[in-house]
């Protein structure tokens, strides 16, 4: 298996397993996918442009800042 498929074995629990998330592992996943969905964007410009240097806010998201 490769690709989603290897992951969904590894990364979604089983039904039995799965649990509500507390407030601050929401709020750490919703951070991440924040960072994710950043260096995403700054990828489509560094592809569509050629500028390839990274921002100060990216930078700052990146560290958690």
């Amino acid at each position: 298996m490769s690709g989603h498929g290897e992951c969904l074995g590894r990364c979604e629990p089983r039904r039995a397993d799965r649990r509500q998330l507390g407030d601050d592992e929401r709020v750490l996943v919703h951070e991440n996918v924040a960072r994710v969905r950043a260096t995403l964007d700054w990828i489509e410009t560094a592809v569509d442009t050629g500028k390839v240097d990274v921002d100060g806010e990216l930078a700052r998201l990146l560290q958690g800042e």
